[in-house]
C-alpha cells in the first residue's frame, strides 16, 4: 500500500460567505537544518509529535523552505517518511467518533506545495490521509508511476490532471465534503487561493472514509531520494453552506393563522405545534444527476410524525406560495412523491434515496422540494397539517 508525503494542510468548514476560520493546527517545519523529524513537537494543535520510521531517519528538514518560514520537509527513507495525528478535540463537528475527521456535513480543505526535487527518481509522493495504524484511506499527490499531480487510494483508483508535472513546484488544494454516503472530492492545481471557488481540476466521488492522521512518503524500487514538502495548516471554520436556494418562507405576516416562524431555525415554513421556528427544509451533498448523493433535511418537525417529502416543477405564486393547512404550498406543477419519513425526537429527518432518479432530474433541470408534515395534536391553525419552506435546486451533470 503507499503510504504517502505531506505538505501543508488546511481543514475547514465553509459557508458562501467569507466567514473567518479557526485555526485547529500549523506546522512550517521551523527545525534545525539537517535534523531528523522523529519526535520533532513544534508547531501547534497535533495530538503526538511526528512519527518517522524506526530509526528515525524516514524524513529530515531542509532549510530554506518553500516559504518564509522555517525549512521543509525531505523524505530520506525508502518507502517511509513523517506521521502525525491531528488534534480535533476542541472541534467537535468535525468528529465522526473517536476523534477521526469525517463526520457528516465538515468540509475538509487540503492545500500544501510540493514537488519531487532534481535528480529524485521517486514514482510517488503525496499527502496521505491515515487512520493511525489503520492504514490510509486517500492519497493526494502523485500518484505511482503518473508522473502528475491528482488523487488515487484504495478502493478509489487514480485520477490525475492532465498536464501536470510532478516536477515543477506546485500548490495542491483539495476540498472533501464528507456526506452521508460517498464522499464529494475536488482538487485544484496552483489556485488564488487554499479555498478555491474556481470550477475544479478533478471533481469525483470517493467511497466513505475517515482519517486522524497526515502522513508523509514517497518512493520507488530503485530509491535516491524523496519529494519534499512544506506549510502544514489545519482551519476549521462554519459548517458547510447547503445545496439549493430557499423560497416562500414563513414570515412577513404570511402564513395562514399568524403562526410565523421566529427565525430559530433560519430559513424555514410557518412554525407548528412542536417548532416556533417552524421546519426548515435544506440540501447536502451535491446536485449532480450522476453522484446521486443529494441529502434533503428537516429540521422543526413534530417528532414521530410522517412527513412526506415531494417534488414540482414550479415556485408557486412566483415563489411567494399560497395558504395551505397551517403553512404554504410552495412547490407543484408535475408533483412526484419522492420519500415518507418520520420525525426523529429532535425533529430532524433526512432522504435516504436517490432524489435524482427518483425525480427523473436531468442536468440543466430546475426543481423545487418541500416536506410536507402532520401534526395532528398540537396543530396552530386547526388543519393538523404544515409544510416548510421550499428548497429550488438547479440540477447538473
Amino acid at each position: 500500500m503507499k503510504r504517502l508525503l505531506i505538505t501543508a494542510l488546511v481543514v475547514s468548514t465553509l459557508t458562501l460567505s467569507s466567514q473567518a476560520q479557526n485555526q485547529v493546527s500549523y506546522e512550517t517545519f521551523d527545525y534545525p537544518a539537517g535534523s531528523s523529524l522523529h519526535q520533532a513537537s513544534g508547531g501547534s494543535g497535533w495530538g503526538a509529535p511526528w512519527w518517522s520510521d524506526w530509526s528515525g531517519l524516514g524524513a529530515t528538514v531542509n532549510v530554506p523552505g518553500f516559504d518564509s518560514t522555517g525549512g521543509k520537509m525531505s523524505c530520506t527513507a525508502v518507502w517511509n517518511g513523517g506521521y502525525r495525528q491531528i488534534d480535533i478535540a476542541s472541534f467537535p463537528h468535525l468528529d465522526a467518533g473517536g476523534g477521526l475527521i469525517g463526520a457528516d456535513g465538515a468540509v475538509v480543505w487540503i492545500a500544501f506545495s510540493t514537488v519531487r526535487p532534481a535528480g529524485s527518481n521517486c514514482e510517488f509522493g503525496g499527502v496521505g490521509l491515515f487512520i493511525a495504524l489503520g492504514g490510509e484511506q486517500m492519497h493526494l499527490g502523485s500518484n505511482w508511476a503518473s508522473f502528475a499531480w491528482g488523487v488515487g487510494g484504495p478502493g478509489v483508483g487514480d485520477t490525475d490532471v492532465p498536464g501536470t508535472s510532478c516536477d515543477v513546484l506546485a500548490r495542491l488544494v483539495y476540498r472533501i465534503d464528507f456526506l452521508p454516503g460517498d464522499e464529494r472530492l475536488r482538487m485544484w492545481v496552483d489556485p488564488a487561493s487554499d479555498t478555491p471557488t474556481s470550477t475544479p481540476d478533478i471533481d469525483r466521488m470517493v467511497p466513505d472514509f475517515t482519517f486522524n492522521e497526515l502522513g508523509c512518503r514517497s518512493g520507488t524500487n530503485n530509491y535516491t531520494f524523496g519529494y519534499e514538502f512544506d506549510n502544514l495548516a489545519v482551519y476549521e471554520g462554519e459548517v458547510a453552506s447547503g445545496i439549493g436556494t430557499s423560497f416562500c418562507e414563513g414570515t412577513g405576516g404570511i402564513c395562514p393563522c399568524g403562526n410565523d416562524n421566529d427565525g430559530s431555525l433560519g430559513s424555514a415554513g410557518c412554525a407548528n405545534g412542536s417548532s416556533p421556528g417552524g421546519c426548515a427544509l435544506s440540501g447536502s451533498g451535491s446536485a449532480s444527476v450522476s453522484a446521486g448523493d443529494l441529502v434533503l433535511e428537516a429540521a422543526g418537525m413534530v417528532p414521530s410524525q410522517p412527513g412526506l417529502f415531494f417534488q414540482g416543477d414550479n415556485a408557486i405564486n412566483g415563489g411567494l406560495g399560497t395558504p395551505f393547512g397551517d403553512g404554504m404550498r410552495c412547490a407543484g406543477g408535475a408533483v412526484i412523491r419522492l420519500e415518507v419519513i418520520f420525525g426523529a425526537a429532535d425533529g430532524t429527518g433526512a432522504t435516504s434515496i436517490d432524489i435524482a432518479s427518483k425525480g427523473g432530474c436531468a442536468a440543466g433541470d430546475v426543481k423545487r422540494y418541500q416536506l410536507w408534515s402532520r401534526d395532528p395534536i398540537t396543530s396552530l391553525c386547526g388543519a393538523n397539517f404544515n409544510l416548510s419552506n421550499g428548497l429550488e435546486v438547479t440540477w447538473g451533470a
